[in-house]
Parts: structure tokens; sequence; C-alpha cells
């Protein structure tokens, strides 16, 4: 979000700097709380509400919420449009987090049984739900006035639209607890929903917003984005396919050829990433983008443990229970929160950068954006990351409840030293440096 992108267009840092605040301390919170519930991370059934919190403070707390921030920030400049209502993006704000908390809480303390009062699930449901509708309206409406037509729109725009659906579904789910009216199963629908948010929501918005930085941020021009339009439709049919095969007629042969479009789709994604990387003119990576390209590295791990995941349908065995475990977290623990790690670094900086000194530039000297935050911190949550993934990895994949609390450990360390450099930056006093 730096040079090649017009900034006229971005919106008030006080629409965006409450996201990475909020996100940055819930994943310091779900990192201890990984640490609090490593025992329930290995048991043998999906309904497991201190999982369910866990996850919940990750993929909302902590990876949707820097997400709707960035979102705020890059839609308006990318697509050269101003946002359409930062007063109801500091409403969505607010909502949504209000709506998490009461929704963590009410997981933490869920029994799922015939004494479970539903009425805090309602409420926190209703409220993230509405607040994921104010954020659909606010960036679809913004979109929508854009003259910039382009494959990275299109799969942005695309997510949006999976994270309704997403949202709306688990809303759904939590009523069907309660009062079961869905023909679907709990299991099959848990599926659908995770689907839905990592490979429709997330998935698809990474893809989407690294095809509008990857040029800039790597130095590198024409790009192969046929490939980008052949995945966005192998993905798509895939999904969709995926998802009904799972309400209507969950036959393995079907999922199969479901999982094999999505991984087609992802295949070319990445062939498109590598050969961004192969000609990229700025051969030195800064430490955003060593923690993005390792991101993509995961991807492979990632997919090899998708595939276990989805050939056998059987959720209750404890050998199935744990590749399916290790492939939640490959994805969320992993590879989601690499690339928020790294990306934090190329946007947040440079969003505060701007508040500060655009009004300086070129008439004094002043820091660079990379000054804001402490490098050598960002170095080592970089390799303490690392080492939280591998231990995560082989804790859940061989059941080893003290290799989980040692990677949650690590996972603490990275979260404060990345807390560190987050509130580094949002306190950073401006400075004019004499020459």
């Amino acid at each position: 979000m730096q040079a090649g992108l017009s900034t006229k267009n971005a919106p008030s840092p006080s629409v965006v700097v409450p996201h990475f605040i909020f996100g940055a301390v819930s994943f310091l919170i779900a990192s201890i709380v990984m640490l609090i519930v490593a025992p329930d991370l290995v048991l043998h059934y999906h309904l497991n509400a201190k999982l369910l919190a866990l996850t919940h403070v990750f993929v909302l707390g902590f990876i949707t919420m820097v997400i709707f921030g960035a979102l705020y920030q890059l839609i308006p400049v990318v697509m050269e449009v101003k946002l359409y209502s930062e007063k109801l993006a500091k409403t969505t704000f607010y909502l949504f987090g209000s709506g998490l908390i009461i929704l963590v809480i009410s997981f933490w303390n869920a029994t799922f049984d015939n004494s479970q009062n539903w009425y805090w699930f309602w409420l926190s449901g209703s409220m993230i739900l509405v607040a994921v509708m104010f954020f659909v309206f606010n960036t679809l409406k913004t979109a929508s006035k854009t003259e910039r037509k382009d494959i990275g729109n299109l799969f942005i725009v695309t997510a949006i639209v999976y994270l309704f659906l997403t949202v709306l579904l688990g809303f759904l789910m939590v009523i069907d607890l309660a009062v079961p009216f869905m023909p679907v199963s709990v299991l099959n629908l848990l599926k659908i929903h995770f689907s839905l948010g990592l490979a429709g929501w997330f998935l698809m918005l990474v893809i989407g917003v690294s095809s509008k930085l990857m040029p800039m941020f790597l130095i590198i021009h024409k790009l192969p984005e046929k490939l980008l339009g052949y995945s966005f439709y192998l993905l798509n049919a895939g999904l969709v396919c995926f998802v009904s095969a799972y309400y209507f007629y969950p036959a393995s042969w079907l999922l199969m050829i479901s999982s094999l479009m999505i991984l087609a789709g992802v295949g070319l994604y990445l062939w498109f990433n590598y050969y961004a990387f192969r000609h990229r003119f700025r051969k030195n990576l800064d430490v955003g983008m060593k923690i993005t390209a390792m991101a993509f590295i995961l991807f492979a791990f990632i997919l090899v443990l998708g595939i276990f995941a989805v050939i056998n349908p059987d959720f209750t065995g404890a050998y199935q229970t744990r590749i399916t475990m290790a492939f939640g977290a490959s994805l969320i623990p992993g590879f989601l929160t690499a690339i928020i790690l790294g990306q934090t670094y190329k946007t947040f900086p440079f969003i505060i950068w701007l508040q500060r000194y655009q009004s300086k530039v070129g008439k004094q000297k002043i820091p660079l954006p990379h000054e804001l935050y402490s490098d050598q911190l960002a170095k080592i949550h970089y390799r303490t990351y690392i080492i939280a993934f591998i231990l995560l990895m082989a804790g859940l994949l061989f059941a080893w409840i003290w290799v989980i609390r040692v990677a949650a450990i690590f996972f603490v360390i990275t979260a404060l030293l990345y807390n560190y450099n987050v509130f580094k930056i949002v306190l950073h006093k401006q400075k004019i440096i004499q020459q």
C-alpha cells in the first residue's frame, strides 16, 4: 500500500486502527487460550465448547477483524473510490466486537445439552450477523462505484459474499441446535460452515488482495492473470459442488471431485505466486514478505492434509480426527495467521505513517514506514512462529498434549512480540530527523 497506489481515497485512520488493535489483542488471547485448553484439542468430537471458543477468537477476533480494517483501507485505494460510509464502518466494528465477546464467552460456558441456555448465543449471533451485513453493504456499495473491473476485484467481492453466507449459516446452526429444523446432521453443517469460511471467504480474499499487492511489493509487471481467472472458476465450481454434496448427497466420489476442483484452483494460484517470486525485481525480501512467503510454502502441507481430511468422511475415528484437527490448524493458526502477521508489516505502518507525515513529504526529512516498528522483534517472532506451528502440527497429529502446550507457549511469545510492534506503531509520535 505504498508506491504505485494513490491514497487520496483512504479513510480516516480512526476507521482502520481499532481493527488492528482488537486483532492483535485477540491473537494474544487466542494463544493463551490454546495453552489452557491443550487437552481439549485432541478430543474425538467436534461440538467441543472450548475448541469452538478458541476457533472463533482466532478466526473472528484476530484474522477477520484485521481483514476488516485492512479492507476498509485497501478497497478505496485499489478501486480508486471513497469508502461509502466511515460512520457505518465504525458502527460495524463496535457491533461485531461486542457480539464476538459475548459469543466466545457463550461457547466457553456451553454444555450443548438439554440445560443449555441459548439466549446469549442468539443475541451474539444476531449482533455478528447484523455487523457482517453492515460490512457487506458498506464494502459492496463502495466497490460498485469503481470503474476498475479486474479479476482481483472479482475475487474480493466474491469473498465478501461468502463471508455473509458463512456467518448466516453459523447463525442458523445455533438455532438448529436449540430447535432442530435443518435436514442435515450437525457434523455436515460444520463441514459446510468450515468450507464456506476458509475456501470461500478467506482463500478468495487472499487471492484477490495478493493479486493487487504482489506486483507492488515485489516490483513485477505483466503477471499471468489468466491463471487467476481459471483459478476463480475452478474454486467456485468446486466449492459450490462441495457444499451441495455435503447438504444433499455426501458421496465420497462427489466430495473427491469437488476437492480436486478446489485443489486445481489453488494449484493455479500457487503457480501465479511462483511466477511472481521468480520474476520479481526486488530480490531482497523484508520481514513482512518473508512471513508471507512462508505462508504460501505452508500451502503444500495444507493441501496434503486437506486431501486426507476429505477422502475419509468418518469424523469420529481418532486417526481421522487428528488429521482434520491438523488440517484446520494448518489453515487458521497456520496459513492465515502467517498471512496476517506478514501483511501487517506491509500495510499498518504505512497507514500510521501516512497520518503522521503525509503533509511533510518532500519538505523535511522524516522516518520511513518500516522505522515505526522494531524489525528485530519482527524477525524474532517470525522464528518463534515457525517453531510454534511445527510443534502444533506434531502435537495434533500424534495427540501429544505436552507438545501442544509448548507450541502454545511459542504462540504466546509470538503474540506478545507482535502486540509490542502493533502498539509501537499505534503510539508512534511524530518526529522530524535533524539533518
